[in-house]
């Protein structure tokens, strides 16, 4: 990286372009040229200022400090041959995911040609980078990338949360795309993907992609060896309601891992459930357990799911269960309505309902279980250590929801099969560099996504002086806020050693 560097020498304060190296994972300087001097604080370059041309506008902050985290952890080298291809992608969805779609006109305005090897980028390069990552290779840079952040972090996380979401797409042609159940309650083609993050730092640590209409627990069952390759063994792994199963939880149990879960209230459990419930008043001070955003009253008890022994913990809390009770009584109002005008109603209220009118009896039996939660843990602990991760496990959640909603991971508009899971490989770097990103600035006020919107207004200007035909580059003056980001990331960033 290229910059105008201040160098006081007596009295004077004197500019020189100087550049940025890395040499043996560290920063050296290399000065370049004498630009000019500064006179009573205002810069006066070797050419004449007052007629010097801006010729380009380029963003640069944002780039530097994501480039500079997947430098400390050799990304680039670990991706391959079109390893600096693949981080500009990743970058593009870190700032500005729509510009993914026109990766060559965004990178002409970008700095990044200081950054990455490569001198541009085109549609055929792109293409080329994402065909680079198959389903026999995908798995063993995921591991190199894991042992990285282990070593530069310092990572070793105490358990892991694991879980499940989907993808939709708006086409028809991928064949991994199937129809399937969503919590969105979509039924457009969809694909499965599974991830799998650190429990203290919520850094990503493997995804595996799959066809949508496989169930959330076939998926775990079918990423458990994941965790064996990754070398990760001895410790917990956390997962929600949906990816539980007794085979599962026999599979991870005998594979050497303990659980912490959520379990269906349905059948033999319903009925335990209900001994609690009669047998028990929750709302007692013993009970209390305080979350970061909630109020729990939990009992615990020793239980066996399956063949696996363990304790289940009955959990309840109170705002939920006046949340869920009154968004139901709300839906069974409309659905009044509806009836009343001759209206079909969702499927979903109809069993609230008899003879055109509202069967109380039902409406208060599906009030029974509101609030209630049921997690079952392999190993024998004190209540708050199963019930906050598990509750707090809003990691993986978050990931899913920065994914989507951030970081351009949907709609999916690949139709071949390797490019679909090349898209979500990509979008699963760019969370991985958001996370770290994270990291780096937990003793500050900014989240990652605030400190790179910050530092979105600092760019580099190219100038030409049209008498001398120079051509200079200055950056924009830093803010406060913004050192603070960019220190926080390395504190050698802004003054490297000579």
């Amino acid at each position: 990286m290229a910059f105008i560097r201040k160098i006081k020498k007596g009295k004077y304060t004197y500019l020189a372009e100087v550049e940025n190296k890395w040499v043996k994972g560290k920063v050296v300087q290399k000065h370049l040229r004498y630009v000019g001097r500064e006179l009573n604080g205002n810069p006066i370059l070797s050419g004449s200022l007052a007629s010097a041309q801006v010729t380009k506008v380029t963003t640069w902050a944002p780039l530097l400090i994501l480039d500079t985290l997947a430098k400390q952890i050799h990304l680039s080298e670990t991706l391959g041959d079109y390893g600096e291809y693949l981080l500009s992608m990743a970058y593009a969805h870190c700032l500005d995911p729509k510009s993914v779609n026109k990766m060559e006109d965004w990178y002409k305005r970008t700095d990044l040609h200081r950054m990455l090897n490569i001198a541009g980028v085109s549609e055929k390069k792109l293409y080329n980078a994402m065909d680079s990552i198959t389903d026999k290779n995908s798995e063993r840079i995921q591991r190199k990338i894991f042992r990285s952040v282990q070593e530069v972090y310092n990572l070793k996380p105490k358990g892991y949360f694991f879980d499940v979401t989907n993808v939709y797409f708006y086409g028809t042609e991928c064949k991994i795309a199937k129809k399937g159940h969503n919590k969105e309650g979509s039924y457009k083609p969809q694909v499965q993907i599974g991830l799998a993050v650190a429990e203290d730092e919520g850094i990503p640590i493997f995804h595996k992609t799959f066809e949508g209409n496989i169930f959330d627990a076939r998926v775990l069952r079918d990423t458990m060896t994941s965790f064996h390759n990754f070398n990760i063994k001895d410790t917990f792994l956390i997962w929600d309601k949906g990816v539980s199963s007794e085979e599962n939880i026999l599979d991870a149990k005998r594979t050497g891992f303990d659980i912490i879960c959520g379990l269906a209230i349905k059948q033999n459990l319903k009925k335990k459930v209900d001994e609690f419930i009669e047998k028990k008043n929750f709302i007692q001070l013993e009970n209390r357990v305080r979350l970061q955003n909630a109020v729990m009253y939990c009992i615990k008890q020793k239980y066996t799911y399956g063949k696996v022994k363990g304790s289940i913990v009955l959990c309840f809390n109170e705002e939920t269960a006046r949340v869920n009770r009154e968004r139901r009584i709300d839906n069974v109002q409309r659905a009044k309505e509806l009836i009343d005008k001759k209206k079909p109603i969702p499927q979903g209220v109809q069993k609230y309902f008899k003879n055109k009118g509202i069967n109380k009896t039902a409406l208060l039996n599906a009030q029974k279980y509101d609030g209630y939660t049921v997690l079952f843990s392999t190993k024998d602990l004190p209540i708050e250590k199963i019930v906050k991760p598990y509750f707090e496990k809003d990691k993986v959640e978050k990931a899913f929801r920065s994914l989507k909603s951030v970081l351009g991971l949907r709609p999916i508009k690949h139709w071949l099969e390797e490019r679909v899971k090349s898209h979500i490989f990509v979008c699963y770097l760019a969370y991985l560099l958001t996370t770290l990103l994270e990291h780096k600035l937990r003793k500050t006020d900014f989240t990652a996504l605030s400190a790179l919107d910050k530092l979105t207004s600092a760019y580099k200007v190219y100038l030409r002086d049209p008498k001398t035909k120079n051509e200079f580059e200055k950056n924009v003056m830093l803010t406060t806020d913004q050192e603070k980001i960019m220190k926080a990331v390395d504190k050698k960033i802004l003054k490297p050693s000579v």
